[in-house]
């Protein structure tokens, strides 16, 4: 039995990641536990881009969207050496979003977060920038900037600005079960370590209501949707360095970027499982890949051009549409109870708006910490 923490945090994803620094930059005793390494699991299978979501717009989601593009330049100020802005070419199609539609999401796109040192959007023709890249039948289309991340390295450095200002960080650690008492959280670990803390958070990720359910032993009335989202990586499709943001059929939109040099990014899939664990590609979602790249590009490819998969669950917050159309933006649920040790559930939420979120987080809960610090920081100091 240790002493007593301000905060005890179950996953060391993105945005565990992110609540442990900003709490324990507010002078507070911090302990994270991650049942696998940090940002194993979801945080490290994105798109690896920090990006406003052109497309959320067409959900009218335009406060995400505001939010998301403040974030982008926000991180690209406090984490320089692992974010480049990258330039974003839609091809344009007269059977898909018109002109006129697509010139309006990026005005929004280019005004919505305010300032920036990204640059605007512009209209381009092929036949005089990245030629020989996209079929004949691509004559003109649309550029616009968003910015590639390491996904990974950013969970890591802020769990090592975590560290630096104090915070227990436990990988390799289950929390297996969670007993409520009057003013603080008995957590026993599967180490048989037994940790008390006067807040619990439940950063869980796509495991949050299997969390809920089996170690906190409560009922949970929200409802999360699990959604895979797969990735194949080619040997590079093209020279340049820009990267392509696919319109498809199904209205759907598939990117292609740059990846390590000598290789194409080429996703994301979404279908929905049932299932957080072990998730994998599946040859309907290659297919689907592949038909968008070979739509679109003079060079053609086949499964044997896959030298690589990877694939990620995305807990989104149900509300029973189409998963394309399902809300990225997180949501809350802080349960007190009566006998106070509030518990925080995070569903939700995106790479993006982490460190938002982290914030967030933090004003939610100053009413249970006195003696925290409330200025808020994150913004402001280098990771």
């Amino acid at each position: 039995m240790t002493g007593m923490y301000d905060i005890f945090i179950i996953g060391g994803g993105i945005n565990g990641a992110g609540i442990a620094r900003d709490a324990s930059g507010r002078g507070l005793k911090v302990y994270l536990a991650e049942k696998g390494k940090v940002g194993s699991a979801t945080s490290s299978w994105s798109s690896k881009l920090i990006h406003g979501g052109l497309r959320y717009l067409e959900n009218y989601e335009f406060k995400l969207v505001a939010e998301s593009l403040r974030e982008r330049e926000v991180i690209t100020r406090i984490a320089p050496n692992i974010t480049k802005p990258l330039p974003f070419v839609i091809p344009h199609s007269k059977r898909l979003r018109s002109k006129l539609l697509i010139r309006l999401g990026l005005f929004l796109y280019d005004n919505l977060g305010g300032k920036t040192k990204i640059p605007k959007s512009s209209k381009i023709n092929f036949n005089k920038k990245y030629k020989n890249i996209l079929q004949s039948k691509f004559v003109e289309g649309f550029q616009y900037y968003d910015v590639k991340v390491d996904d990974k390295k950013l969970v890591e450095m802020n769990i090592d600005d975590s560290k630096k200002m104090g915070a227990e960080i436990a990988e390799d650690t289950k929390v297996i079960d969670a007993k409520r008492n009057e003013n603080y959280w008995e957590i026993t670990l599967n180490n048989n370590d037994v940790i008390r803390s006067k807040i619990l958070i439940n950063a869980a990720g796509p495991w949050i209501n299997e969390t809920v359910n089996n170690v906190l032993k409560l009922n949970t009335k929200k409802s999360i949707r699990l959604v895979r989202g797969s990735h194949i990586i080619t040997k590079k499709l093209y020279d340049e360095e820009v990267a392509f943001t696919l319109q498809n059929d199904d209205n759907r939109i598939v990117f292609v970027i740059p990846y390590k040099e000598e290789f194409s990014l080429i996703g994301t899939t979404e279908v929905d499982v049932n299932t957080p664990d072990n998730p994998a590609i599946s040859d309907d979602e290659k297919i689907y890949l592949i038909n968008s790249i070979n739509n679109h590009f003079v060079k053609q490819i086949s499964q044997v051009d896959i030298v690589d998969t990877y694939s990620g669950i995305r807990p989104l917050i149900e509300d029973f549409k189409e998963a394309s159309k399902v809300s990225r933006d997180y949501i809350f649920d802080l349960n007190v109870q009566n006998i106070g040790s509030p518990l925080l559930n995070i569903y939700g939420g995106k790479l993006t708006t982490y460190r938002k979120l982290s914030e967030k987080v933090m004003e939610e809960l100053m009413p249970f910490l006195p003696d925290a610090k409330n200025k808020n920081w994150t913004s402001l100091k280098k990771l």
